[in-house]
C-alpha cells in the first residue's frame, strides 16, 4: 500500500511520468506558437502597409471618412469625443490643410524627419515631396509659408511611389480647435463604426455643421477595397483560429496515456483538469516571451510587444476552452477514464 502511494506521488509530483516538465510534445508545440505569434506579426505589417497605401492613393484619408461645411466660426468640441479614437482636418485648398484633432496618435507615412506629436503647439507642418520646392531656410532650419505665418518642416511624408500625397502640406497651429466659417472639415478614424457614432453626435450637438458627400480617389474609388479587404482578413483568422484548434487537439491527444494513468491511480479530475490547463498555459507563455525576445532584438516597435501579450492571453484562453471541452467528452460523455484510441 506504500509503494502505491509513493507511484501516485512521484506520477503527480513530476518525478517519473509527469505533467511539469517540458517534454518534446511540448517543444513541438512551443514552436508551432511561435510561428502563430509570427504569423500575426507579419500579417499586421501587410495590413498596415496596405491601409497606409490606400490612405496615400486618398489623399491621408480612409475609405469611410466624413465631410462636412461650417456656416459660423466655431470651436471643435472636442471634450465630447475625449473617449475616442480619431481625427479630424481642415481643408485650406487643395494642398494646404490642418490636423485639428489627433486623439488616436495617428501619423502619415512619413519619407524622412518626424511628424508633430499631439501635445506641440507650435507652428510646424510635414510636406509631400512634390512641395520641397516652396521651402525656404530660416538660421538653418526648412520653413514653408501658408497665409503670411511660417511653419518650420519637421518631416516629408509619402512613400518610394508617387501617389497624390506627395502634394500635400499638413500643417500644426497653436489654436487647433478653432474652426473659422466656411472650412471644409473632414473627420476620419481607423475605426468605421466611430466615423458613424460621432457623426450621430455632432447632427445634435453641432447645428453648424452641414454633412456634404465624401470622395475617395485612388484604389478607396477603383476597387472594392472594404470587401476584398474584409474577406482577407476573415480568412487568415479562421485559418489561424482551424490551425490552433489542430494543434491543441494533437498535444491533448498525446496526452492522454498520462491522464488515463492519473485518474485509474485515483488522482482526482478536478486536480487533472488543473495540471492540463496549466501546462497548455506555461507552453503558450513560453512560446510567447520567446517570440517577444526575437522582437526586442530585432527592435520591434512596442506597440507590437504590448499586442503579442493581449494575443498570448487570447491563446491561452482558447486553448483552455477547448481542453476543457475534450475533458468533458472524454470523462462525463463517456462516464469513466478516457478511451485510449491507440
Amino acid at each position: 500500500m506504500l509503494e502505491y502511494v509513493d507511484f501516485k506521488e512521484k506520477i503527480f509530483s513530476g518525478d517519473n511520468i509527469h505533467m511539469n516538465s517540458i517534454r518534446k510534445k511540448d517543444i513541438v508545440f512551443i514552436l508551432i506558437f511561435i510561428g502563430f505569434y509570427l504569423l500575426l506579426y507579419l500579417f499586421q505589417i501587410y495590413t498596415d502597409k496596405q491601409e497606409s497605401f490606400n490612405q496615400l492613393s486618398n489623399q491621408l484619408y480612409s475609405n469611410h471618412h466624413s465631410t462636412f461645411v461650417t456656416n459660423d466660426e466655431f470651436t471643435w468640441p472636442e471634450n465630447l469625443f475625449s473617449k475616442l479614437n480619431y481625427r479630424v482636418f481642415v481643408e485650406h485648398n487643395k494642398s494646404f490643410r490642418s490636423l485639428l484633432v489627433n486623439n488616436e496618435e495617428w501619423s502619415p507615412p512619413m519619407v524622412s524627419g518626424h511628424f508633430f506629436s499631439k501635445n506641440d503647439y507650435e507652428t510646424k507642418a510635414v510636406i509631400g515631396k512634390e512641395m520641397l520646392e516652396y521651402v525656404y531656410k530660416i538660421n538653418e532650419k526648412q520653413y514653408i509659408s501658408f497665409q503670411g505665418v511660417d511653419y518650420e518642416v519637421t518631416g516629408i511624408m509619402g512613400a518610394s511611389f508617387a501617389s497624390s500625397t506627395d502634394y500635400l502640406v499638413l500643417l500644426n497651429t497653436p489654436n487647433k480647435n478653432q474652426v473659422s466659417s466656411n472650412s471644409r472639415i473632414i473627420l476620419d478614424s481607423d475605426s468605421k463604426s466611430t466615423v458613424i457614432e460621432m457623426n450621430k453626435k455632432l447632427a445634435t450637438f453641432q447645428s453648424s455643421l452641414k454633412p456634404i458627400k465624401s470622395t475617395n480617389i485612388g484604389l478607396a474609388r477603383t476597387a472594392n477595397i472594404p470587401f476584398i479587404y474584409t474577406l482577407l482578413v476573415f480568412e487568415f483568422y479562421l485559418l489561424l483560429l482551424l490551425s490552433v484548434i489542430i494543434s491543441i487537439r494533437y498535444w491533448y491527444e498525446n496526452l492522454k496515456d498520462i491522464i488515463n494513468i492519473l485518474y485509474l491511480i485515483g488522482i482526482s479530475k478536478r486536480k487533472i483538469y488543473v495540471q492540463i490547463l496549466l501546462k497548455a498555459a506555461l507552453n503558450i507563455m513560453l512560446s510567447g516571451f520567446v517570440t517577444n525576445f526575437i522582437f526586442l532584438i530585432i527592435d520591434i516597435k512596442p506597440i507590437i510587444i504590448k499586442q503579442s501579450f493581449f494575443t498570448m492571453l487570447l491563446f491561452i484562453s482558447i486553448s483552455w476552452l477547448l481542453i476543457s471541452l475534450f475533458i468533458w467528452f472524454d470523462y462525463s460523455a463517456k462516464g469513466g477514464a478516457i478511451k485510449n484510441d491507440y
